[in-house]
């Protein structure tokens, strides 16, 4: 028989990667709904500034928690044309993987800049930045390699996933730049 401190900690742990799986799952849902449903789609042009407060907003918590500086350098009445969940989801999901990956007393910056008729957007950290192996993997995700992040509980594979998707519904796109020890950017259009 085991003892009920056991059974507790044996619960714990199935309710634990229960609620994994499921947020899992969301994405996933998400992710092929955004991908495969035209009637969700619907691009706005809106201010961008005010979406990266309203994400700085969601994560300001986290990010004072591991004294982490947000920081926005995109002029007001800058204008985008998307679709604002998405792009609120596209950059909660760049910022949130930021400050995961950031030193305490780290910077993570936003900034934009236009190109002919696209908006260069990226989101630098002064993180721990990422290997060449790494970074060619990162947009392309195995099974394998998902579900070995969410044992790690990283989980930044199937966010980058749903990230993809969501841009390239935009008609944009997005790459990365890492430096080992020095911090990544990550740039979308």
């Amino acid at each position: 028989t085991m003892e009920p401190g056991e059974v507790k900690e044996m619960l714990g742990l199935i309710h634990k990667s229960s609620v994994d799986e499921l947020s899992m799952l969301d994405y996933l849902v998400e992710w092929a709904r955004i991908k495969y449903a035209s009637e969700v789609f619907a691009p706005t042009k809106s201010e961008l500034s005010k979406h990266v407060q309203t994400v700085f907003g969601m994560l300001n918590e986290t990010a004072t928690l591991n004294a982490i500086n947000l920081h926005s350098e995109i002029e007001e009445n800058e204008a985008v044309f998307a679709d604002v969940r998405m792009l609120l989801s596209v950059l909660q999901n760049i910022v949130s993987n930021a400050i995961k990956h950031s030193n305490p007393g780290g910077t993570i910056t936003v900034s934009a800049k236009r190109k002919d008729d696209k908006m260069i957007i990226e989101i630098k950290d002064t993180g721990i930045g990422m290997s060449k192996e790494i970074q060619e993997k990162l947009f392309a995700p195995q099974m394998n390699i998902l579900s070995q992040a969410r044992k790690e509980n990283k989980g930044a594979g199937i966010g980058l996933l749903l990230v993809k998707g969501f841009l390239e519904r935009n008609g944009g796109e997005i790459w990365v730049e890492s430096v080992e020890g020095v911090g990544s950017s990550f740039y979308f259009t």
